[in-house]
């Protein structure tokens, strides 16, 4: 097994493990504690990010069977990391609040976060895109 092949069987691996993380958290209907359901009833973007859950869930075992079946290693490539900018943009939506919200400035700051991690993955991979 080369190298090469060994790394897209760790993404499905990863993938798959945030995928059922990602479900998790914004589509299962377990109340996982108080302070997690206050903040998902104070979204700023209210039920987009279960939305884009379920797309960004779906998009992955897509893309999974994709890689299984045709072993594509560049649709990989350039797909992996649009499905995983995809996840933060999702993680975005998840952590901005309402501005009435207790927890405003912490979800401002997460969502400011990952805008700039999102940013400094797409400059860094922006031949592949």
């Amino acid at each position: 097994m080369s190298r090469l092949e060994m790394l897209g069987y760790f993404f499905i691996f990863i993938s798959i493990s945030l995928s059922m993380g990602l479900y998790k958290l914004e589509i299962s209907k377990r109340v996982i504690d108080e302070e997690y359901e206050y903040i998902k009833k104070h979204r700023a973007f209210g039920d987009l990010t279960k939305y884009l859950a379920i797309i960004a869930i779906v998009s992955i075992v897509l893309l999974n069977f994709k890689f299984l079946i045709d072993k594509d290693y560049v649709f990989m490539a350039c797909f992996g990391v649009a499905w995983g900018v995809f996840v933060l943009f999702t993680m975005c939506t998840g952590f901005y609040q309402k501005r009435n919200s207790l927890y405003y400035k912490r979800g401002l700051f997460a969502f400011f976060s990952i805008l700039f991690g999102i940013a400094g993955s797409a400059y860094a991979l922006k031949n592949i895109f």
